[in-house]
């Protein structure tokens, strides 16, 4: 899809290489901005912004036929800033960078094969205004190494209309970072809507959406075990005094100091099972409906949800603090489910995922469930905890709208971080997002 900005830049690049120097001081104008704040953005404020984007533009008068695509030109003179300022930057005999500066800004082309650490934290703001559909595509492109021809195996579509899926991905997170670029421009430093620290947590990679990390390749496994069920999206931010009124309880189990905070009442979700809820309150019909045809229409419910939550923790080969989970849901009239029902499920998840392990189960306390369970695996001489479940209590459900004197609610939430360690035998936690699979023959 053209953009009209990108077509007005590619006439402008036609008229330029017919000699029309008129034309090219448009191109110029047009992009001078971004050029500055990316050369200002890895030189720092004593560095020879003006020189490097001097150059750079000579560089790419000089260069404008070997250009095969005149709509490309503004990702084109970005990736000869960046050139530019990295030559310049290695013949500088003075240190103007902060020590550990690391790699400069994503061209954000068709030709990169990833990105450094650095550079998507830099990408944190433009990832988060990416719909989840074109967030998951970007990642398994990008983090997970797939090729444009296997996502669009998988999608059921040619290759060649996957790139240009692709193609206006990359538009729109350019946007975004050229958006930033002119920020810092402009005033230093860069407002942040959040914290820096949030977003950097929201900006990791969704290990779920990635079927050649251990933590995509054992929810498919766990996921076998609940046939049926539905897939839902919950939100990453939630607000607990909103919660809590909506439920009519408290529903914060963990150390209130873990919880990872924007502003005011609102978290990031420390777990899955708050924002499931909170979703069930918007069902259609909604949840147990007195009427009993509305009865019959909401139930029975079974729902996943899988993705990262966030606590604050000092990370270590067993904790992050942003780490993913799968929660199961189910509703249903009590004749038709109890907490063993569940269980039976929970033990053919956990077998898939981690064949003959031995396991023990434990009766442990939550605060919205009147009965709870905990289930460890044995690795070597210890006991790792990878799972609970439980009936949710009677305050439970009349907060999303069932009659605990006729329904029943029952939930589980697997930790995927360490069910993958497991399973693949990796001794740390953090290597779990640093490792891949070999995709299937």
């Amino acid at each position: 899809m053209k953009t009209q900005e990108s077509s007005s830049l590619a006439s402008l690049v036609e008229a330029a290489r017919r000699g029309d120097l008129g034309a090219f001081g448009m191109l110029v104008e047009r992009t001078q901005a971004m050029a500055h704040a990316l050369a200002f953005q890895m030189l720092g404020p004593h560095g020879d912004t003006r020189d490097v984007v001097q150059e750079a533009y000579l560089r790419a008068f000089r260069r404008l036929a070997d250009l095969d695509d005149p709509e490309a030109f503004a990702g084109w003179i970005r990736r000869i800033v960046v050139t530019v300022a990295h030559n310049h930057r290695r013949g500088e005999r003075g240190v103007w960078l902060p020590l550990g500066d690391g790699d400069g800004p994503p061209v954000l082309d068709g030709d990169e094969q990833a990105w450094t650490p650095d550079q998507f934290r830099k990408l944190a703001r433009a990832l988060l205004s990416l719909e989840l559909d074109e967030r998951r595509l970007c990642e398994r492109h990008y983090h997970g190494r797939w090729s444009a021809e296997r996502m669009a195996e998988e999608a059921g579509i040619e290759p060649a209309a996957m790139r240009k899926r692709l193609q206006r991905i990359r538009q729109k997170l350019r946007k975004e970072i050229e958006m930033d670029e002119q920020c810092i421009l402009e005033t230093h430093p860069v407002p942040r809507d959040l914290p820096g620290s949030i977003v950097e947590l929201l900006a990791r990679p969704r290990l779920v959406d990635l079927p050649d990390n251990p933590v995509g390749a054992v929810l498919a496994e766990l996921l076998a075990a609940f046939p049926g069920f539905r897939v839902k999206e919950v939100p990453e931010i939630v607000d607990l005094d909103a919660a809590a009124n909506a439920l009519g309880g408290d529903a914060v189990y963990t150390d209130r100091a873990k919880l990872q905070t924007i502003e005011g009442t609102k978290i990031l979700r420390y777990d899955l099972t708050l924002p499931l809820l909170l979703e069930m309150r918007t069902q259609t019909p909604p949840v147990g409906r007195s009427s009993a045809a509305a009865h019959e229409t909401g139930f029975p419910l079974r729902l996943t949800a899988a993705g990262k939550c966030y606590r604050r923790e000092q990370e270590s080969a067993t904790h992050l603090e942003a780490f993913h989970q799968l929660e199961v849901f189910a509703a249903d009239d009590r004749r038709n489910l109890d907490v063993w029902w569940l269980a039976g499920r929970i033990f053919d998840a956990v077998n898939r995922a981690l064949p003959r392990s031995e396991i023990r189960v434990t009766p442990t306390d939550y605060p919205m469930c009147a009965q709870a369970f905990s289930l460890d695996v044995r690795k070597d001489d210890e006991w790792v905890e990878i799972l609970a479940w439980g009936e949710y209590a009677d305050w439970v459900l009349r907060g999303i709208g069932a009659d605990p004197s006729r329904d029943r609610a029952l939930g589980a939430g697997m930790g995927l971080d360490r069910i993958a360690a497991l399973r693949y035998g990796i001794d740390d936690v953090r290597k779990v997002a640093l490792t891949r699979l070999s995709p299937p023959a």
